[in-house]
């Protein structure tokens, strides 16, 4: 922001004239890059950007629009030995630590460190703003559990012996977890509590189960065998009024068809599905009032391809290395270009692409989405880096979770000398 003398004049005047509060309210419509900037126009300047709390109104003024600084807040208030109450400079230092995200992501720069999780086999893992989940499964004999850390400490918070069977979905939401196993069991945990407060079973013979709980919903995905190899979905929608009452609103029938994964977006509820014969993966768009279909997209993805949802975009990634970015609602292709790389997993936050192989190589990809009416006309992204396929050994599948601040990796390593083996999280770290 440029300044001139006479605008600092009109600052310094209101101040003289004991009207801070219309310097304040003049300098609190700024953005957080002009405020920065004021800050060094002068002393008086500083002080009423200080005494005015103009960082402070500036986050509560924009937060809701960007939930990454509700996100960097969380993080803040949870990193060890982090005063957050006594800290003046607190809103100040988001959006500096936004800027630094930005930028870290932009030239590829992160702190990455290693975690041991132990002798144990993790099925599945997920994370929210706060905790990192892992669903467990040591043997057979031996019921799965789910093992629960403060993802900014790295310590261990909880331990939850659930069911028998293997765990085949997980979902934390608020203090609520979401899990369900093989046989068709979900379980619903109580973290303030440490206690199962839910358990249902909709199908007693299950071939898989799916489950996601978003916009005041909790929605299960039960696949039956009905034939060798066909299936049919069974859908149940329960509505969440508090953690011990989820009443079923409805139930629906999907024949012939599999959900393989189902998410979330302010606008819709993202349902894939596949059948036994068919070449493509389905992607139906869903109402997150009732989850009444909305729009439905075929011959899109390929069976072979991998793909994710997020934000409104769909986007896959072929085996041949080829990155399609679509708008799912008008089954447009939006953007495509050639990685140069095999493509065997991919991943998606609200700003990057992240694309993996089974040498552990990541690759990470701006998402173009800054022009949504002439990105066809922009030059292809550029990736923004890569990393060394040498950091991952024997990586187990699955083994990628992704947001905007960090990329997290389940790794099997062998023991030297020995026939075991021991799991580790790699964190790949940027806002550090």
């Amino acid at each position: 922001m440029e300044t001139s003398k006479s605008m600092e004049d009109i600052v310094s005047h209101l101040v003289k004239r004991h009207m801070n509060m219309v310097a304040e309210n003049i300098l609190s419509f700024l953005d957080h890059t002009s405020l920065q900037s004021c800050e060094f126009v002068s002393k008086t300047w500083y002080l009423v950007i200080r005494n005015g709390k103009l960082w402070e109104r500036l986050y509560k003024r924009v937060s809701q629009k960007k939930p990454l600084l509700q996100k960097l807040m969380i993080c803040r208030k949870l990193e060890a030995k982090h005063d957050t109450e006594n800290d003046e400079f607190l809103y100040k230092k988001l959006f500096c630590a936004l800027h630094t995200l930005e930028q870290n992501w932009s030239s590829g720069q992160y702190k990455t460190y290693l975690k041991a999780v132990g002798d144990v086999s993790v099925s599945i893992f997920t994370m929210d703003a706060r905790r990192i989940l892992f669903g467990l499964r040591t043997s057979p004999s031996v019921p799965s559990s789910i093992m629960v850390w403060n993802r900014w400490t790295m310590e261990s918070e909880h331990l939850l012996v659930g069911h028998q069977e293997w765990i085949t979905d997980m979902q934390i939401c608020g203090d609520l977890i979401f899990c369900s196993y093989y046989d068709g069991t979900i379980l619903v945990w109580d973290l303030k509590t440490k206690e199962v407060v839910q358990q249902f079973q909709d199908q007693e013979v299950v071939d898989w189960v799916v489950i996601h709980a978003a916009h005041g919903l909790l929605i299960t995905c039960t696949s039956v065998l009905s034939g060798v190899t066909d299936r049919d979905t069974s859908v149940t929608i329960r509505r969440i009024h508090s953690p011990t009452e989820m009443v079923i609103e409805k139930t629906e029938e999907i024949s012939n068809m599999k959900v393989n994964k189902l998410v979330s977006d302010d606008n819709y509820f993202a349902v894939f599905l596949s059948s036994s014969g068919g070449n493509c993966i389905k992607l139906q768009l869903r109402s997150t009032v009732d989850f009444q279909c909305v729009h439905e997209i075929s011959n899109v993805i390929l069976r072979e391809d991998s793909y994710a949802y997020h934000s409104g975009w769909l986007v896959t990634g072929s085996s041949e290395g080829i990155i399609k970015v679509w708008n799912p609602v008008t089954q447009t292709c939006v953007q495509t270009w050639n990685s140069q790389e095999k493509i065997e997993d991919l991943h998606l936050s609200s700003k990057h692409i992240v694309t993996g192989n089974s040498d552990g190589k990541l690759s990470v990809w701006n998402l173009p989405i800054s022009d949504r009416i002439n990105l066809l006309e922009q030059p292809s992204p550029r990736c923004l880096f890569q990393t060394n396929s040498a950091e991952e050994v024997s990586t187990m599948d699955p083994s990628l979770i992704v947001d905007e601040l960090q990329i997290l990796t389940i790794s099997v390593k062998d023991i030297p000398k020995t026939d075991a083996s021991t799991t580790a999280l790699t964190v790949r770290d940027f806002l550090n």
